[in-house]
């Protein structure tokens, strides 16, 4: 009975490492990016999760804002774009015309908060200074790698988005807000494994 006992514990054990694994191997994000601003501070870090044959992708990121830039500011965000169309430019070259997006952003720091501090009455900001929406536009250009069991893609793109606060502003304030003012542009690039 004791050899039957830990001989099912131990077939266990292996069943358990093995599902644990693939469950670790599951979690392994499948890219992970570089941006130069964007509403992501002067430099985010970020990596993310592909979804429905890589038209979907959803990421997080960090950015940072630097002193001599204005911070220090230190940025979270989240995001998910959706991928309508691929283009094949050759074997190795794919272009993506436009993805569309949305994201949040949460900033840190005293001055930006989420729930209105006592110091001012009610309803004085309809909106959250610590918390953004953003929508966004991406275009990009992918490079896929061959024989590399590391890296699968390279891709470098340009994002366009602008937030509710922005939007909002542009709106009300019609023809006082130039197109430029409201709408940010942010550069990166995305290593696929």
């Amino acid at each position: 009975m004791k050899r039957m006992l830990l001989l099912a514990a131990l077939l266990l054990t292996g069943a358990a490492s093995t599902s644990y694994a693939q469950f670790v191997r599951k979690l392994a994000p499948d890219f992970a990016q570089i941006q130069y601003a964007g509403s992501n501070g002067w430099m985010g870090l970020g990596a993310g999760y592909e979804f429905f044959n890589r038209h979907l992708r959803t990421h997080f990121q960090y950015g940072y804002v630097p002193p001599s830039k204005g911070g220090p500011l230190h940025l979270f965000s989240g995001a998910v774009f959706y991928q309508p169309a691929r283009i094949r430019a050759g074997s190795h070259l794919q272009v993506n015309p436009l993805d569309i997006g949305f994201k949040g952003s949460y900033q840190f720091g005293n001055d930006y908060f989420f729930k209105l501090p006592s110091r001012y009455p009610p309803n004085y900001y309809w909106w959250k200074p610590a918390f953004r929406l953003h929508l966004a536009t991406e275009s990009s250009l992918t490079y896929k790698l061959t024989a590399n069991k590391g890296i699968r893609t390279l891709s470098a793109y340009l994002e366009f988005n602008t937030n509710d606060l922005y939007l909002v502003s542009y709106v009300l304030n019609a023809g006082s807000l130039r197109i430029g003012e409201v709408v940010k542009a942010g550069v990166g690039i995305r290593v696929g494994f």
